[in-house]
């Protein structure tokens, strides 16, 4: 019951996620509005609250808008059952966690753990929808999330806040000297083109992203956390430029949203961490 009941908390969640996405990011003329009740995108009109749950109008109206009946986006759906699977897979890691250290913790230490899990899941489902979406990793977003967790990180015994503000100062100061790399790249191409090139190889929103990352793993976790992040863009930018070669369809300079990747290597620390600490020592 406490899974299914946690499964709900996140779909309502999800709603909340969906709704930011949408109007935290600037509109097609650069303007942010203020916060507003989920609606839809194409006639403006707020759904209706037996609507906000993107899965409901899925379900009973083949995912149409009840004002204009336009096909809502499926990111809703996705977003809102994503959130619903994090809250109970944060729950039974915290627990897990609490039987592995062994001894039984109290309760309001796994309640913490849970909670911690949960708040962090959420930001970067947020920050990576929006990034996918827009290619943009908001300031707005990213500036309460380091400063919620670097506090709750370091109130955590086992992190404290000296590796927690360490761990946000190295992945601040890594992807830092990979931006002034990927700026140094820019400006000799646009010399060697004679034209600007539309969109710049890594911004500085992922370099604000990286702090939080770092907030989260602390330090030296930050370094394998960034090290799975390359990796992984490597490995994904290559599934697409392999393609395209082979088609001869070859488009130089592509850009890809970092941000997913940086977030990859972020949660597979958190979660992971101290297994991979396990079996890097059993095999030395």
């Amino acid at each position: 019951m406490l899974l299914l009941l946690l499964a709900c908390l996140g779909l309502a969640l999800g709603v909340l996620i969906n709704s930011l996405a949408d109007n935290l990011p600037p509109d097609e003329h650069g303007l942010r509005r203020g916060p507003r009740r989920p609606h839809c995108p194409h006639c403006g009109q707020p759904h209706r609250p037996a609507y906000w749950l993107a899965l409901a109008s899925w379900l009973r109206r083949g995912g149409r808008c009840e004002h204009c009946g336009v096909r809502r986006r499926v990111r809703g759906v996705l977003v809102e059952v994503v959130s619903a699977f994090s809250l109970p897979y944060a729950w039974l890691w915290a627990v897990n966690g609490a039987q592995a250290g062994g001894g039984a913790l109290p309760l309001a230490v796994v309640a913490a753990h849970f909670l911690s899990a949960a708040s962090i899941l959420a930001i970067f489902l947020l920050i990576t929808v929006i990034d996918i979406e827009h290619r943009l990793i908001l300031r707005v977003v990213v500036a309460p999330a380091a400063l919620f967790v670097a506090l709750i990180q370091s109130l955590d015994p086992a992190r404290g806040p000296v590796k927690t503000l360490a761990g946000g100062a190295a992945g601040f100061a890594i992807m830092l000297g990979v931006f002034l790399l990927a700026e140094l790249y820019t400006a000799v191409q646009n010399r060697l083109r004679g034209r600007p090139m539309e969109e710049v190889a890594f911004g500085g929103g992922d370099v604000n992203l990286a702090a939080v990352v770092g907030c989260v793993v602390g330090w030296p976790g930050v370094l394998l956390a960034l090290s799975i992040a390359i990796f992984a863009g490597a490995v994904y930018s290559l599934g697409i430029v392999v393609p395209q070669l082979i088609q001869r369809r070859y488009a130089p300079h592509s850009v890809i949203p970092y941000g997913p990747f940086l977030v990859l290597g972020a949660l597979a620390i958190y979660f992971y961490g101290a297994d991979f600490q396990r079996y890097w020592l059993s095999v030395r």
